[in-house]
Order: structure tokens, then sequence, then C-alpha cells
């Protein structure tokens, strides 16, 4: 995860909504069926989560979590990947994936961050990076911000029709950092995660911040 404080208080990186993303299609349909009553913004944000469990328990699916399986698309009328027992497993590992990464990056120890990278990475703005170049941006990023806490607040997992084992979990994620001394700086961000199962283990392949 790249910090995105700038110079200018408040302001932040942003990159639009990735093509492709189920969620906001999700969140017109079950704005509907009114079981959401927010925009559509695409973001992991307690409503989208609630409004989705809601949904799943109305129509008697048995996963009650946030995240998207095929059966929970279909019951929406959304296209989605040709799914099988395997896929609220496969989800829920991408989302536990992403809480561990979250939990090592606190920890500012590039080599226990390495496995979860791919070989080649959609790294925020920065395109088709390997991991030496994300090396480098972290430890820039810990020696200005030495100290630092990350909260996953919510997520929603969905898998990525003709990718093969490939989901992107869309997490709302309150990061706390500070200096060596002197007060700690948070914010609540949305970030996109793209995850693809290599080596028998799930590795990032892309890492976007949500506007």
């Amino acid at each position: 995860m790249r910090l995105l404080f700038l110079w200018i208080p408040g302001l932040l990186l942003s990159l639009p909504l990735q093509a492709g993303d189920p969620l906001p299609m999700v969140q017109r349909e079950l704005r509907a069926r009114k079981f959401y009553f927010g925009e559509i913004h695409g973001r992991a944000n307690d409503e989208t989560v609630a409004a989705i469990v809601k949904f799943k328990e109305a129509r008697g699916i048995d996963n009650t979590t946030g995240n998207l399986d095929d059966e929970t698309l279909r019951a929406l009328g959304l296209p989605g990947p040709s799914g099988n027992r395997e896929q609220g497993r496969a989800l829920e590992e991408c989302c536990t994936r992403v809480r561990q990464y979250l939990q090592v990056w606190q920890s500012g120890d590039w080599e226990r961050e390495v496995p979860f990278f791919a070989a080649e990475v959609n790294y925020y703005d920065d395109q088709n990076v390997n991991r030496a170049f994300i090396r480098e941006a972290r430890i820039r990023e810990n020696q200005r911000w030495p100290r630092r806490k990350s909260t996953l607040l919510q997520r929603i997992a969905s898998q990525l029709p003709g990718r093969g084992e490939a989901a992107q979990v869309t997490a709302r994620v309150r990061t706390e950092v500070a200096r060596s001394s002197g007060p700690a700086r948070a914010l609540t961000e949305d970030l996109i995660f793209r995850l693809e199962k290599t080596d028998g283990d799930w590795r990032i392949v892309a890492l976007k911040l949500l506007e």
C-alpha cells in the first residue's frame, strides 16, 4: 500500500473507477430493488455491505457475507463467472489475504510484503512494475512515515470473469501514520485489490485507489 498524503492538506491522489468493476452495477440493482438507497459510487461502505447481506437473506442465499459470489450476481440479474461450490471459499481466502497484507504493511518490513505481490503489478498510477520498483517506493514511504497502523473497515469480494482464478476485493481502509515524533495523521481510503492465484497462493496483481 502506498501512502497518499500530499503536501496540500486533505488533497489525495485518486484514480477513476476501473472498468469491469461489478460493484456499481450491484449498487444500481440493489437500489432498484429497495435494498440500497445510497449513491452509485462503487465503494465498500457500511450501507453497501448491509444491503448485499439483506438481499442474500431475502433470497435465501446461504453465504450471508458482503461478498459477491456467482449466486448473488445471478439473483441480481447480473453476469458473473461460472462459479462452483468452491467460489465462496476462494473469495474469503482473498479477503483474508488482503487483511494479512495490511497487517504486514504496518510492520514496514518489505521482505514480509514480497510474497503478497505478483512478479508484475499495476501499482497505483505506475503500470506493470516489478517488485524492485515497489520495494524502492516502500522504502521511501517507510522512511517518511515509520509509525503506521492500518484497519480494514469493510470489504466486498467478487470473482473476475474470464481471468481464471482471479478476484477483486474492494476495501475501505483507515490508515494512521506518523513520523518518529509528532502527531499522527489519519485518513480513510477505498482501495481496489486485484488478486490472481499463482503457485498455489493469492497474489496482488493490481492495487488502486478508488476516487
